[in-house]
């Protein structure tokens, strides 16, 4: 160790914690949003069975700028999506109007999925019998409602900092997949038992082959939701590899469900007339009807669908259109009160308000087709932009960034697909000049808004042209394993820094003590490492610290969505030895010790110390270790011996059972060994055995005569555990000193064989 501490300076750590799985599960259920439940029904009164050929065709088109997608995302991982991109490669002018259409664009999307939901949950009630008619409220009246009611909520709940993430996001995701997956089974299933199947799609063309691209760029928004992939670009694990492969998992798994969906729906309808008349007569529940037809229940189950789908659309796109108003208030594009965090939610409040207003005003004033072809105007409009920024970025920057994926045939792949965007944009007009109209009012609302406002504060700010997240290196400067600590703002003398101390000190090792920052799913941990970095106080504190106890020291602020990954993820790169957190938490009847506490232990890339925060005197004289007899010390009995090392203190190691028992005389032999050769003094030493019939009882007793209890995981007293719920938590709540529960690092098939072996040396000990 050296003579003088080595003090590093104040360091930021941004997590990532989505998996490619997760990102994957965000496209799929972006995609397979309200579209394909609330648009099959009017494109198919457009286009006939030409259905079909519209949705394959805008799979094909889709891929091109997918691809485009694809490599911006790998080479530029980062919150911002299309619009950081365009203003990364043009600037000035093109890059505000890609921001503000895409903001438009994302919120126009929410609108369409809150009118969606409000006509299935509408529906839903009727079918159920609730009477809401007798009000007085027309249905018209009653789906405008619902959908108003949707948007407030999930307003409300992305204002106080929660969303539908992780395990929750991906099992709705699952079941809106199950229900379709169902839909299309009971559709081919009639289709292929009849007579003539495919007598439905004749003629294929009914209403001319120009209804085919007015179908495509119709339902092009149902294509769209693959862009939401790179709007988590920060949070993604290895986003050079993750975020091309998740683009192209999310196509191939909903195109073909697409094109399924519209073969089920045309060609296992009974009707008087052309079933593409009979789905397009009933618009947006066109879908639910058709299912109510050929599968039981298929009515109540399809609902069931739409509303998972365009819950969980909406709550994508408040998400992400969120994000891209924040990104532009933050880039001084719109006015800097769009870039504030609320001080408790720590959530994009002013943003979200923001987009909640365009929202609602689509919601009360505009008619559903025309709110989805807004959409598609505007992300086509987008999508363009993005096609000229790869070609742009390629030639001036290609060689100064690393990218995960390379689009082939470059540049024909965005050339066609700009071409092909702008070809369906212009069909259209077509449709919904209406949807048009509105479109291009908010970009010349835009370009007023850039020419009088944006364009001199972004003028005065300059900035580089591609940006990079700062990666955070192993700390320098120190010897040993590192141990890592979690601290809280305002702990000077927190236990668990006090033992860190010590082990670092006996183990020749450096503390990185971390402060955690938890944001939530709103907010993009790089935003937030600049908005609330840990204070000059307790940066003081933990230099006076260091100087104190001769350590070396390192303070990091980590910012991230859950606290345990975040202390996961800076452990690995680390390569740190040993965890320490505090536990916080409540008594439980499961191994629990707290949320964040239980989340570590369950998988943790080292070995844990979970500390029961019961104070400690000035001077640390004694340290008692409960080692349960099938435990020969293989992580606790040498991080024990080395924290009384480092207080200097002495160590009692005691254990239950019957003394006279040759195992535990075996047992007492091997544990005395193993503390001499850790550099233990035996004059510090003192082992002891005894059998007691309150075991609960007895570790308390032993805790309060010691300064420190340290104890096993609730594994390491298994036998108890089924009587008496986990034992370290019954212990440590009980008991008025300070409890550490370890655990350490072991493969599960050798955890089993351990206590295999445990049974059946305690059987002999009874005999």
């Amino acid at each position: 160790m050296k003579d003088k501490p080595v003090i590093e300076a104040e360091d930021s750590y941004l997590s990532r914690d989505l998996t490619e799985f997760d990102i994957t599960m965000i496209g799929v259920g972006a995609m397979i949003g309200a579209g394909i439940f609330v648009l099959t029904g009017i494109a198919a009164g457009t286009a006939g069975p030409g259905l079909l050929l519209a949705f394959a065709l805008n799979g094909i088109v889709t891929i091109f700028t997918a691809m485009v997608y694809a490599e911006l995302g790998s080479a530029i991982p980062e919150s911002g999506g299309g619009y950081l991109w365009v203003k990364e490669a043009f600037g000035g002018s093109q890059g505000f109007l890609a921001g503000w259409m895409s903001w438009f664009s994302h919120a126009v999307a929410g609108a369409l999925y809150a009118l969606g939901f409000g006509s299935y949950g509408a529906l839903l009630l009727k079918d159920l019998g609730v009477p809401l008619h007798h009000l007085g409220l027309a249905q018209g009246w009653i789906e405008k409602g619902l959908a108003v009611l949707v948007v407030l909520l999930f307003l409300a709940i992305h204002y106080r900092g929660t969303s539908e993430t992780g395990m929750t996001g991906n099992i709705v995701t699952l079941g809106k997949l199950a229900v379709i997956g169902v839909f299309i089974a009971g559709g081919l299933w009639r289709i292929f038992t009849r007579p003539a199947p495919l007598a439905h799609f004749a003629p294929f063309f009914p209403t001319g082959v120009g209804s085919v691209f007015v179908a495509m760029g119709f339902t092009f928004i149902a294509f769209e939701g693959y862009e939401i992939i790179v709007q988590a670009g920060e949070e993604v694990k290895n986003p050079r590899r993750s975020i091309p492969r998740a683009i192209f998992w999310a196509l191939i798994v909903v195109v073909p469900i697409y094109v399924l969906v519209g073969f089920a729906a045309l060609g296992a309808v009974d009707s008087a007339g052309p079933t593409w008349q009979y789905l397009g007569q009933f618009k947006e529940l066109g879908l639910v009807k058709a299912a109510g037809q050929f599968l039981p229940y298929g009515t109540y189950l399809l609902l069931l669908g739409g509303l998972l789908s365009t819950v969980s659309a909406l709550n994508a796109t408040t998400f992400s259109s969120t994000r891209v108003a924040f990104a532009m208030g933050r880039d001084r594009s719109l006015p800097d009160f769009f870039a504030r965090i609320h001080a408790g939610n720590r959530t994009p409040y002013l943003a979200l308000f923001g987009t909640g207003a365009i929202i609602l005003a689509m919601v009360a004033f505009i008619p559903i087709e025309d709110v989805a072809t807004a959409a598609d105007v505007m992300f086509l409009l987008l999508f363009i932009q993005v096609n000229g920024a790869v070609l742009k970025i390629r030639r001036e920057f290609g060689e100064r960034l690393h990218y995960g994926y390379l689009l082939p045939f470059y540049p024909a792949v965005p050339v066609i697909g700009g071409l092909l965007q702008a070809a369906l944009a212009i069909y259209l007009y077509r449709f919904s000049p209406k949807a048009w109209y509105l479109a291009g009012g908010w970009i010349v609302v835009g370009a007023g808004l850039y020419l009088a406002y944006a364009r001199g504060r972004l003028q005065a700010k300059e900035e580089s042209r591609i940006a990079r997240v700062r990666q955070m290196e192993r700390v320098p400067g120190t010897r040993g394993p590192e141990v890592l600590v979690a601290v809280a703002k305002g702990a000077e003398a927190a236990v668990e820094l006090e033992i860190a101390g010590a082990l670092a000190r006996s183990m020749e090792a450096g503390i990185v003590a971390v402060h955690v920052v938890r944001v939530p799913r709103q907010t993009s941990p790089r935003v937030a490492a600049g908005l609330t970095t840990a204070s000059g106080d307790l940066v003081s504190k933990l230099e006076r610290f260091a100087k104190n106890r001769k350590v070396n020291l390192h303070s990091l602020v980590a910012v991230g969505h859950s606290v345990s990954q975040v202390m996961r993820e800076v452990a690995e790169q680390q390569e740190v030895k040993l965890i320490l957190l505090g536990w916080r938490g409540v008594l439980s009847r499961s191994r629990i010790r707290g949320s964040i506490a239980d989340a570590l232990l369950r998988k943790s890339p080292a070995h844990v110390l979970v500390v029961r925060d019961k104070g400690l005197p000035e001077r640390v004289e004694k340290i008692t270790l409960a080692l349960s007899p099938q435990n020969v010390g293989e992580f606790i009995l040498p991080a024990t011996v080395a924290m009384a090392r480092g207080f200097d203190a002495a160590l009692r190691i005691v254990t239950y059972g019957d003394p006279d028992a040759e195992p535990l005389r075996d047992w007492q032999e091997k544990v005395g060994r193993r503390c001499r050769e850790q550099g233990l003094e035996e004059s510090r030493l003192d082992l002891k055995i005894s059998a007691p019939t309150d075991l609960v009882k007895a570790l308390v007793r032993e805790a309060e005569q010691a300064d420190i209890l340290v104890m096993g995981a609730s594994r390491d007293w298994v036998d108890y555990d089924h009587l008496l719920g986990a034992l370290p938590d019954r212990v440590a709540e009980a008991s008025t000193k300070t409890v550490v529960i370890a655990k350490g690092t072991e493969p599960k098939i050798m955890s089993l064989a351990r206590r295999v072996e445990f049974y059946f040396r305690r059987s002999r000990m009874r005999s």
